[in-house]
């Protein structure tokens, strides 16, 4: 079944604008959004070494370089605003400025998801002093949702760089793989207690892997805000499973 409300995409979007100046602007404002993508992976991986090995340098590695997203947020709204008092985009060029405006501040929030997994877990080493908090089989359950949200991330973001709509119905196809990784971790901690874990600790890391699961959310969004770009629509609410046939149908 195919979806007919989508459109053929609005040219090339990656030819460049009859404004030179612009274009090095839009380029700009892309190259903050990459690197607070490429500094939420790297804080989420860190948060969630920390929560496996116990390594409390790294939770405190992570709270140390929280403001730098937070700074690169802001550069990223103030040239959002310089960029439409100067150019006073319409049409596709305010699409992609909003869109962009959007899409920095998913990034945002996926690092505070980042931050919320580092402080559980300094909070968690520091009031259990022995032995190591998780066994194996929840180490690894952490690991593999890490690993879906993370490559869901970064794709969203490289994603952003052409407006790549083959790259964003990749993240959309990978959510049934986030989600089971994050059932079957909530699995897992639903029967802590043959693992030695107390409510108060289980309850922690629930929201260690909520958080998880979140930043996969927040590729997603990303990736809807490409596709919104790319061919001028609104898929938010569209059907994932008739989304991604109908494209691909299409050849993307």
């Amino acid at each position: 079944m195919s979806d007919p409300a989508i459109d053929k995409p609005a040219g090339d979007l990656m030819a460049g604008h009859t404004v030179r100046r612009y274009d090095q602007e839009l380029a700009k404002l892309r190259a903050i959004i990459l690197q607070m993508g490429e500094r939420v992976i790297d804080q989420t991986q860190a948060a969630v070494a920390a929560l496996i090995e116990g390594d409390e340098s790294q939770t405190y590695r992570v709270l140390d370089r929280e403001p730098l997203i937070d700074y690169l947020s802001l550069d990223a709204d103030e040239e959002v605003f310089r960029v439409i008092a100067r150019r006073q985009p319409t049409a596709v060029d305010l699409r992609i400025v909003l869109a962009l405006s959007k899409i920095a501040g998913e990034v945002e929030r996926a690092g505070d998801k980042a931050v919320r997994i580092a402080r559980e877990a300094l909070e968690l080493r520091q009031q259990e002093q022995d032995g190591e908090l998780l066994v194996e089989p929840l180490r690894a359950a952490f690991q593999a949702l890490d690993d879906r949200a993370c490559c869901m991330f970064e794709r969203s973001v490289h994603a952003v760089t052409g407006f790549d709509v083959n790259q964003a119905l990749t993240i959309f196809e990978n959510e049934p793989a986030l989600y089971a990784a994050a059932h079957d971790l909530r699995q897992l901690l639903g029967e802590s207690d043959s693992d030695g874990l107390v409510p108060r600790q289980a309850i922690a890391l629930f929201h260690c892997a909520q958080a998880l699961k979140r930043i996969g959310n927040h590729a997603s969004n990303i990736a809807e805000q490409v596709i919104y770009v790319a061919l001028g629509q609104d898929v938010r609410y569209r059907n994932r499973e008739i989304l991604i046939e109908t494209l691909r149908h299409r050849g993307y």
